[in-house]
């Protein structure tokens, strides 16, 4: 199974990207899906809720996640503490999940397996991929992209400040996709680079592409 790790800056069009490449015949493990899915467990919202405080609690009486993402992502010590702590609580069982879809994937066949993992290079993902594609578009571009999405470019650059750089993201990936045009367009070369990435690794069966894992790569 192929390994495609998905990076990139904050509404660049990751989530585009992926979902064109599903509709291409591959599966997509999001983690920003599976993090929400760890968010909602009992144990965990009361967790935050006893570290936080009411601060980020909704009128249902669970964890807001706006309310919780205005609280982490900002420029100061204290809202980088706070965005450690939430981590530290949600990414080890997210990544445990993640492994498990992994394995899973791999033992019923699947051809090409999409990593969307916001951290990638951070939390090392990037050695469990044969290629990583980084997605980026123009800043003014994102900023519309965000305020549709009901953000603010204050939110978006609080955001982009607590990843990686573009450009180093970009020195570490395998391909970069520039997402300034319409839709039809990205899809069209999304097209074309798998096309490009199938043919690449079509000489090697699922069985050597999984002893090859085993022996120069690593799950984080």
């Amino acid at each position: 199974m192929i390994v495609l790790g998905i990076v990139g800056t904050p509404a660049g069009g990751k989530s585009t990207v992926a979902r064109r490449l599903v509709e291409l015949g591959a599966t997509w493990i999001n983690a920003d899906l599976i993090a929400k899915e760890v968010l909602e467990r009992p144990d965990v919202q009361d967790d935050l809720k006893q570290h936080y405080g009411a601060a980020i609690v909704g009128k249902d009486g669970k964890v807001d996640r706006a309310k919780l993402a205005a609280l982490v992502f900002g420029d100061d010590d204290a809202s980088r503490r706070r965005l450690e702590y939430l981590e530290g609580r949600i990414h080890p069982e997210t990544k445990t999940l993640i492994k498990n879809q992994l394995f899973r994937f791999e033992k019923r066949g699947d051809a090409v397996a999409i990593l969307d993992v916001p951290l990638l290079f951070k939390s090392s993902w990037d050695r469990s991929c044969d290629e990583i594609w980084c997605v980026d578009a123009d800043e003014y571009i994102r900023i519309e992209r965000v305020r549709a999405r009901g953000w603010t470019s204050e939110q978006l650059l609080a955001r982009e400040k607590n990843q990686l750089d573009i450009a180093e993201k970009k020195r570490l990936s395998t391909r970069v996709i520039q997402n300034n045009g319409t839709l039809t367009e990205l899809n069209e070369t999304i097209s074309t680079l798998w096309s490009s990435l199938i043919q690449r690794h079509s000489a090697a069966s699922d069985t050597e592409h999984c002893s090859e894992r085993t022996g120069r790569k690593t799950l984080p």
